[in-house]
């Protein structure tokens, strides 16, 4: 396995495919209030963020509030899925001596997502937004399970946004940077895969 032991995941875009399950909750949450939204550009939006997506087209909180509930809605098509490959690559980590943790903006829908997955139980920690901590690209959770797990920069930090790199590298990680739609021009990422396939090339040499 590659020379890291701590591996630190980012949810949406990395280990679950879920933005065409949030562009429809975002869509239909602006539909309920007259508002038609084009849902290919819902999808890119949300891929920027969560907070991009509600500041362009004027989400209120009672907006956002009919947001997560079509958003949690689990059997909602398309339904939110992990990557194919994604559980068996987590399981085989922590087999051969890693420790996977989850550094997510999501709320502890995270954690419903992995137990529903049989995932969880390859994870020390699930860190999401219920911590208090500022979301990434914000370091601040980053540097917390650095110094919980004492890391010491034996840390490769897994994402799909810049964010995700700025936040591992903030906590004295490496990142990883997955670009599956190969747009990534520039990023501070020292590795850069484009499928799960390669991801796990990278990490065990195969």
């Amino acid at each position: 396995m590659i020379a890291y032991r701590h591996f630190i995941w980012d949810f949406d875009g990395m280990l679950f495919d879920s933005y065409p399950h949030t562009a429809h909750a975002a869509v239909n949450t602006l539909r309920d209030y007259g508002v038609e939204a084009d849902l290919e550009t819902m999808y890119w939006d949300l891929r920027i963020s969560v907070g991009y997506a509600r500041t362009k087209y004027g989400f209120t909180p009672e907006m956002m509030v009919k947001f997560y509930e079509y958003e949690h809605t689990l059997d909602m098509e398309p339904v939110t899925l992990p990557y194919e490959g994604i559980p068996a690559l987590l399981a085989r980590i922590k087999k051969e001596g890693g420790k996977n943790y989850l550094l997510t903006n999501r709320n502890e829908y995270a954690g419903v997502y992995l137990k529903k997955f049989g995932m969880a139980e390859s994870f020390e920690e699930l860190v999401d937004s219920t911590y208090g901590f500022p979301s990434k690209p914000d370091p601040t959770g980053m540097k917390y399970l650095a110094e919980k797990y004492r890391m010491e920069g034996d840390a490769l930090m897994f994402g799909d946004r810049e964010l995700d790199i700025t936040a591992g590298l903030g906590g004295g990680a490496d990142g990883c940077f997955f670009d599956e739609f190969n747009r990534v021009e520039k990023t501070e990422a020292k590795y850069v895969v484009h499928t799960i396939k390669e991801l796990e090339d990278l990490l065990f040499g195969e």
